[in-house]
């Protein structure tokens, strides 16, 4: 269960967030919503400063941003957290959303946190990191969101090909392992586009079958509201279950259908709807071309699946031994239809909001996984990332503690909150007031009939000698 937010806490945060509200509507495009192609990456960074890394890649060559946090010095951290964030490229973000989460429970001894940067930007490893030590061109992904959400290689320098994304991810829970060697548990975490190349990442890599990386650590992935999703078949919710009115937590589609039967009524998107990345056609060696999005996820995967032949059910085998949990707000359900997640025609075929589309993958692995359960929750609320790192699951998986109810503080709940605190400070600062006026009143007035006590003594002591001399 939730807990509850204590309220000196509470006001706090909410203070924290209207700050971090108004910085982050500067960066706001489109009517006030946080475009795809906007970021937020900046080099040097203007927050967290001093927890700003170079970690190096390509045998030192290139380095990727990262935001890092790291227990005191003779503390043994036994979880290890790699947070993916948002199209926003927001790591700065990210990395207080989920730190916030670690104080919160005290384990802050206990804890080391990664969170990359995906730059669009030219960065250098000495002005990210602030120490002119530390040499290396940053590696970036600038043509657009998409280059490293599906798992493209970064842009390319001099005779460096580039990097895949999911490449990265995998060499950062190599660095994690490599520099903590105490660590019991490795959660890898992501929302939004966070989770889209987080859910891929975890379909095409061989990290966390079983359950553990490939040296043995027990891996767990937490993964929050994607836009969309890659099927494992040639099989997509049918008509039924993509309907606008049938957009709650009770949604539940039974029945997938293949697009090319003649007997049903799904679009085909000109034959490509199960092209990668909504799908996994075109990953095999003779139908993809070298430096394009399929041509470079394909040489990531054939690293560690040479046969064709066995790549749909050695991706589905993996996938179904992994553990992965999803968590989904329960109001997330704007229309993509209207550009508030991805409107393209393969992406459609999997729902028409965030909700539905998350609800109908839950259905469909265990429809096409035999035997396979997927595990998953629902945090109250819209398509907000501190409403997925306060939730239930996040929680219980990377910190084995319970969520929290989280106060955003654009909502009118918070703000109602708020004003009442500042009305209680203000009606705090008027009785504080009026004691002091009122001490200070009768401070002077004890003061007054002291002063007229004495003179009135003074008075009759001098009568008492007047009377005495005339007799």
């Amino acid at each position: 269960k939730p807990q509850k937010t204590p309220p000196k806490a509470m006001a706090r945060q909410m203070l924290q967030r209207v700050l971090a509200g108004v910085s982050l509507a500067a960066c706001c495009t489109r009517g006030g919503a946080l475009s795809d192609e906007s970021s937020a990456f900046h080099c040097p960074p203007f927050t967290y400063q001093d927890k700003a890394i170079a970690v190096e890649l390509a045998d030192g060559r290139v380095f990727i941003p990262v935001y890092r946090h790291e227990p005191a010095l003779g503390k043994h951290p036994t979880t290890a957290i790699i947070a993916l964030h948002g199209a926003g490229r927001d790591g700065d973000s990210y990395f207080g959303w989920v730190t916030s989460a670690m104080n919160n429970h005290g384990l802050q001894d206990d804890t080391v946190v990664l969170v990359p940067v995906f730059a669009d930007e030219d960065c250098e490893a000495g002005v990210w990191s602030g120490n002119d030590k530390y040499t290396g061109e940053g590696i970036k992904w600038s043509h657009s969101t998409r280059q490293w959400v599906f798992g493209q290689r970064s842009d390319k320098s001099g005779d460096w090909q580039g990097i895949s994304s999911y490449q990265v991810i995998d060499d950062l829970v190599q660095y994690v392992e490599l520099h903590y060697k105490h660590l019991q548990k490795i959660v890898v975490t992501g929302f939004s586009a966070g989770a889209q190349m987080g859910l891929r990442w975890s379909i095409f890599s061989p990290q966390g079958t079983q359950g553990t990386t490939l040296s043995g650590i027990p891996m767990t992935i937490v993964l929050g509201s994607p836009s969309s999703v890659t099927y494992l078949s040639k099989s997509r919710p049918a008509p039924s279950c993509t309907l606008s009115r049938d957009n709650n937590m009770d949604h539940n589609c039974t029945d997938f259908e293949d697009p090319e039967d003649d007997d049903n009524r799904l679009k085909t998107c000109g034959g490509k709807w199960d092209l990668y990345a909504f799908g996994i056609e075109g990953l095999d060696w003779d139908n993809t071309k070298p430096g394009t999005l399929r041509g470079d996820v394909a040489d990531y995967l054939h690293k560690y699946i040479k046969d064709d032949n066995l790549l749909d059910q050695t991706l589905k085998d993996r996938f179904a031994s992994k553990d992965l949990v999803f968590q989904f707000g329960d109001q997330d359900t704007k229309d993509c239809r209207k550009g508030e997640c991805a409107d393209d025609c393969a992406a459609m075929l999997e729902g028409n909001t965030r909700l539905q589309r998350g609800l109908n993958y839950m259905s469909y692995l265990k429809w096409t996984l035999p035997g396979y359960t997927p595990e998953y929750s629902v945090f109250h609320g819209g398509h907000r990332p501190e409403l997925f790192f306060a939730g239930e699951y996040f929680n219980l998986k990377a910190f084995n503690a319970g969520g929290w109810d989280e106060c955003l503080w654009d909502s009118l709940e918070c703000l109602s909150l708020l004003v009442k605190a500042l009305s209680g400070g203000v009606l705090l600062l008027s009785l504080s007031s009026g004691a002091c006026v009122y001490l200070c009143m009768k401070a002077h007035r004890d003061k007054h009939y002291i002063k007229l006590h004495h003179e009135r003594a003074e008075d009759v002591e001098a009568a008492r000698r007047l009377l005495k001399v005339e007799k």
